[in-house]
């Protein structure tokens, strides 16, 4: 029997109140949702859609140290995934609110709190200057059968240069035997000018600042990173789940070509890998 589960970004983040959170609690909310999607799926009856229903657990894992890093980092970090019927769903940092659903379709708004980064974490980032936190407004459409998942959202920031993103998956099913299922997927992420320039640029102040001497780069809006995804699932009992991720991303465009990755002459990788695992409760 093939199950969906669908595309996911490296599965791991660090403890929240933390400089290191600030960077990659966004990494680790794009994973959870894409763990939690995949329960839906794999077995979609176990929250049942009456009232109030939970998953929360901890994911553990390597992580880039930021977007682009070539050094990784082992996080961990609560999963918190809130739902009431079909009707709204808080999945890490993700609030959705369906307001059309039939058939295969959900659509809906969408509200996010985008983290920022810090330039504490990392030589590299010395002299770039924090990127602070902020809300992202937008909408998403999903679309599910029994074997294969695609979703799309829209988001634009209310602040700190984030500008607009879109983000892409699609997914399918390995295999499922007993407790033990297993799928692949694929993710896309699109950034404006205004958010790849935030995330990936270098102006002439920060290039003068940095400690590491960045050259000046303004990138183009346009694809930013692609990721394939081997998700693993055991169900240990009615209420306890395991998961293993491997990931491999690549960062594409000029978020591949920024000094702040792998570019000509960058400090980091255009290559992420991560490897990570997670324990899920649900009530």
């Amino acid at each position: 029997m093939l199950v969906l589960l669908p595309a996911t970004l490296p599965f791991s983040a660090s403890l929240g109140g933390t400089a290191h959170a600030q960077s990659l609690t966004d990494r680790f909310s794009s994973t959870l949702e894409v763990v939690q999607e995949g329960l839906d799926v794999l077995w979609p009856d176990e929250l049942k859609k009456r009232g109030v229903q939970a998953r929360l657990g901890v994911g553990l894992g390597w992580l880039p140290e930021y977007v682009g890093s070539s050094d990784l980092q082992f996080r961990a970090l609560p999963i918190v995934d809130i739902r009431y019927k079909d009707i709204w769903r808080l999945n890490g940092t993700t609030f959705t609110y369906n307001v059309y659903k039939k058939n295969h379709w959900e659509i809906g708004p969408l509200l996010n709190l985008h983290f920022g980064r810090k330039q504490s974490k990392d030589r590299v980032l010395h002299g770039m200057g924090d990127i602070p936190p902020t809300l992202q407004v937008g909408a998403f459409a999903r679309y599910s059968t029994s074997s294969m998942l695609a979703f799309l959202d829209i988001r634009q920031s209310l602040g700190a240069g984030q500008g607009f993103t879109v983000n892409a998956t699609v997914g399918h099913g390995i295999m499922k035997i007993g407790d033990f299922a297993a799928g692949f997927g694929i993710k896309a992420k699109w950034y404006s000018k205004q958010a790849m320039q935030t995330n990936f640029g270098v102006t002439a102040e920060q290039a003068a600042n940095s400690e590491v001497g960045l050259s000046i780069f303004h990138p183009r809006a346009g694809f930013s990173e692609v990721s394939g995804n081997l998700l693993g699932v055991y169900r240990v009992n009615d209420y306890t789940r395991l998961f293993g991720l491997v990931s491999v991303g690549k960062l594409v465009g000029d978020a591949g070509n920024s000094p702040l990755t792998g570019g000509e002459g960058g400090f980091g990788s255009n290559t992420i890998t991560t490897v990570g695992g997670a324990v899920v409760w649900q009530f």
